[in-house]
């Protein structure tokens, strides 16, 4: 049965990938089910593109804007856990958990009651998207 994980869950906070991941020792990841789309929080071991994983499946993991990568990788489900256990995504800190709420409360007063929208609506996707185009290239 096919996975699906965004690399937010198998990355740190430097972008590198996770030393569990690299070191073949399971660790708690959020994916989905594609067979069901159910959301799953799960321990498991995860290898990379190339790399063996006895009795695995396949995952196909995404990036921020949910491209999917070329190369599945591989997970091997241990158990599959209470969504409480879920750890957070190192792509998602938590100044964008709370950057929609912190403008909006700029703009909720007496003074502007909507007449206006934020000045960063959009403005942080566009970004994170241009760097991703940036950082992404042709492909050779």
């Amino acid at each position: 049965m096919p996975f699906e994980a965004y690399i937010g869950y198998l990355a740190d906070d430097s972008k590198e990938i996770r030393k569990e991941v690299r070191k073949g020792e399971p660790f708690v990841v959020e994916v989905r089910d594609l067979d069901t789309f159910e959301r799953l929080v799960v321990r498991a071991i995860v290898a990379e593109p190339g790399a063996e994983l006895e009795d695995s499946d396949e995952l196909f993991v995404l990036d921020w804007i949910e491209n999917r990568q070329e190369e599945p990788w591989s997970i091997r489900v241990l158990e599959e856990l209470d969504e409480e256990e879920a750890t957070p995504r190192a792509d998602i800190t938590d100044a964008d958990r709370t950057a929609a709420s912190d403008e909006s409360r700029k703009f909720g007063g007496r003074k502007y009651r909507g007449s206006e929208l934020p000045d960063a609506m959009g403005q942080e996707e566009a970004r994170k998207y241009f760097e991703h185009a940036q950082n992404k290239g042709p492909k050779k």
